[in-house]
């Protein structure tokens, strides 16, 4: 083969096709002339949650363990709440399909940028009032034009205090968020937190209810735009080490408090059960002891020791760890 790159077509096959060309003789379409193609402007901006979406997750893990719990201590109700996972959606896609009346709480999560959501369904409501009575979990149908009771809003209020309580502890490992209540309303059209055509993150913690054809849920919106704002932040995970430490603290606090059997054995003596049956009152035993004690915490053995006394009371002095390996 020559190092010099040759030519597809010699001059004379170049010189026939233009020949061919200009006199019509190529029938049939042009390849790859026209194609259907997607137009593509570089200068929109993709939204995407990306990594956030893994911070957004682990906050609604942590909402919903706080909530729940708070749920159980203030109103006696242990609600079956799933954990909710984050949705990017246009902000007028979202507001068009919640139910009226629901409790629309328009916040300020200072520092981070802009307003946000929290919206409690009608149902939800309903059941932490069944519950707090005493009566039977049960949807109940209201029409758009009914507002909530004075029994209802002291519900609300309620819940209202303990979703802040409980999103300001979710977010702490990230960022310390103070939650400012603005506007409550029952008509979502009246919550204008972002255009139309913004992007919002929706998450919806669904709470299941015995008649399950019954939708009941709390929603967290924030806008796109203050949660990219924050997006660096969300991924560092600048405070994690301080609320890891915390955790242990109080974890140490619980185990401190935990009991548990401690066993010190002084020697093992081999019996048969014919020689034990035989065993009358004020026998005598005989066996070597072994030169160090086996103390057992839960039946685990931890240490050797030395038996003594300390004053009138019988005393062990631990001297060593022992770790048995497996055989």
């Amino acid at each position: 083969m020559s190092e010099k790159e040759e030519p597809l077509l010699s001059p004379e096959e170049l010189s026939a096709i233009e020949d061919m060309v200009a006199e019509g003789k190529f029938e049939g379409e042009t390849f790859g002339y026209n194609p259907d193609a997607e137009a593509i402007s570089i200068a929109r901006n993709e939204e995407n949650l990306g990594a956030s979406s893994v911070a957004i997750a682990q906050i609604n893990e942590r909402f919903h363990r706080f909530f729940r719990t708070r749920m159980l201590t203030e109103l006696d109700y242990n609600p079956r709440l799933s954990v909710a996972e984050p949705k990017l959606q246009q902000y007028t896609d979202y507001i068009h399909n919640v139910s009226s009346p629901a409790s629309i709480n328009v916040v300020e999560l200072s520092p981070l940028k802009g307003e946000a959501l929290f919206v409690i369904h009608p149902q939800v409501v309903f059941s932490c009032l069944d519950n707090w009575y005493g009566g039977q979990l049960r949807p109940l149908e209201v029409n758009d034009e009914r507002g909530f009771t004075a029994n209802e809003n002291a519900v609300i209020d309620t819940l209202c205090e303990l979703i802040f309580k409980s999103m300001s502890d979710a977010w702490a490992p990230y960022v310390d968020i103070n939650i400012k209540q603005l506007n409550r309303d029952i008509n979502p059209l009246f919550a204008n937190i972002a255009a139309d055509e913004e992007s919002v993150v929706v998450n919806r913690f669904e709470l299941r209810l015995p008649d399950e054809s019954v939708e009941a849920y709390i929603d967290a919106v924030y806008t796109y735009q203050s949660l990219n704002l924050q997006r660096d932040l969300l991924r560092s995970r600048m405070q994690t080490h301080d609320a890891d430490q915390k955790w242990a603290d109080r974890l140490e606090s619980s185990i401190s408090d935990v009991d548990f059997k401690v066993f010190v054995s002084g020697g093992v003596l081999d019996v048969s059960v014919d020689e034990l049956s035989k065993l009358a009152v004020g026998d005598t035993l005989a066996f070597d002891p072994p030169e160090k004690a086996e103390v057992k915490v839960n039946g685990f053995p931890l240490f050797s020791a030395d038996i003594g006394i300390s004053g009138s009371r019988v005393a062990v002095k631990l001297e060593e760890t022992i770790l048995r390996g497996e055989n």
